[in-house]
């Protein structure tokens, strides 16, 4: 569903393949991503920054302030502001940008 383009540790360069199937579903002629995929990627971010596999534990806050759109926003920045791995588990914040537009916020516990 996305490939990662650039990044460094707090700042991760997404672009979107509007080809996935996900869109094809998911108001299709009119995509969006679903939310559970925006968790999703945010979980596999994650765990690519921290070299293990992690899930979900809880969701403290999530707010969806636009829609993102893999042909209107094909590559978004997927912004950590703070990240604490205490081994068991990851506690993380931040937000989802496209361009200056913020799209998500999210704070997240990964295990």
């Amino acid at each position: 569903m996305f490939n990662v383009v650039g990044n460094n540790a707090d700042n991760m360069q997404v672009k979107l393949n509007a080809d996935h199937d996900i869109y094809k579903a998911h108001f299709p002629g009119n995509p969006i991503t679903p939310g559970v995929c925006i968790v999703q990627f945010i979980g596999e971010l994650l765990s690519d920054r921290l070299h293990r596999n992690l899930s979900l534990d809880r969701v403290v806050n999530l707010k969806f302030v636009s829609t993102i759109s893999p042909t209107e926003d094909p590559v978004i920045a997927v912004c950590f502001t703070a990240v604490e791995d205490t081994g068991t588990a990851c506690k993380a914040k931040g937000s989802i940008m496209s361009g200056s537009e913020v799209k998500t916020k999210f704070s997240v516990v990964f295990k």
